[in-house]
């Protein structure tokens, strides 16, 4: 990274995992929507600026590759994960020999919210108010309004609920598993989640490394190697990534504004 100055090519970086965030017809701005570029300092350790970069998205093709390549990443650790003896092992997964009966169902619980919830968005039905005609009286209007503003709240209310049900299905299952088949599957959702974890962040990594350029043609890459991204230091990948995912609408979202606006 000899420049000052950087281009950094952004794409859609949606992998793994779902971010919730909730998109409201009447509080859309299409400035942002389609906002894909984007000025940004990189600061050192005194919040000071050390250089500027550009965020721009990136294609099809390097999005591909950078998913390839987090799942090879991804499937490594798993080989990792359920091999005794290895670091990843012993950080991970060892610890639950020693976890009393108790320990473990509440480690379960834990590691299995995420998808619980999941699956209850999935499954939660509320339909969207419908907004009224132009020339309708404005206590319609009001009333349509306040409908909108408390649309998430309500939605968010309909899927805790669901959630507690789906928690408590699950519970009782694993409530009646021998200690043997809990440790099981205690071990299978971490591995999971720690898998996921660091697939989604080598994604990110990836499409970084793929979007960094010196120049504002976007012809010289800022990074002659991964290799040479990935040994930088931690404090310059974070505010990349974090940069990165500031502009990333991900297709969740693109999915949820179409949703809103129909």
């Amino acid at each position: 990274m000899g420049s000052r100055h950087l281009i950094v090519d952004v794409a859609p970086c949606s992998f793994i995992g779902e971010e919730t965030m909730e998109i409201e017809k009447n509080d859309i701005d299409l400035s942002k929507l389609f906002m894909w570029s984007s000025e940004v300092s990189v600061l050192d350790a005194k919040g000071e600026e050390l250089t500027k970069v550009f965020m721009r998205v990136v294609g099809d093709k390097d999005l591909s590759r950078a998913r390839v390549f987090s799942l090879r990443e991804s499937a490594e650790l798993r080989k990792s994960l359920n091999t005794e003896g290895t670091d990843e092992y012993e950080a991970f997964i060892s610890s639950i020999e020693y976890a009393t009966p108790e320990n473990i169902v509440v480690g379960i619980k834990l590691l299995m919210i995420q998808d619980l919830v999941a699956e209850a968005r999935k499954s939660t039905i509320l339909k969207y108010p419908k907004e009224p005609d132009s020339d309708a009286p404005l206590a319609e209007h009001e009333a349509y309004q306040k409908e909108v503003d408390e649309f998430p709240e309500n939605f968010d209310e309909i899927v805790q609920k669901e959630t507690d049900k789906l928690m408590d299905r699950e519970e009782k299952r694993f409530k009646a598993q021998n200690v043997k088949t809990k440790k099981k599957e205690y071990a299978n959702l971490m591995t999971n989640y720690v898998c996921q974890t660091e697939a989604s962040r080598r994604f990110t990594d990836m499409c970084v490394f793929f979007a960094t350029y010196n120049d504002e043609g976007l012809k010289i890459p800022a990074f002659k190697s991964f290799e040479e991204y990935d040994n930088s230091a931690g404090e310059l990948k974070e505010q990349l990534r974090d940069s990165y995912e500031k502009l990333d609408m991900g297709m969740g979202q693109i999915k949820k504004l179409q949703e809103a606006t129909q």
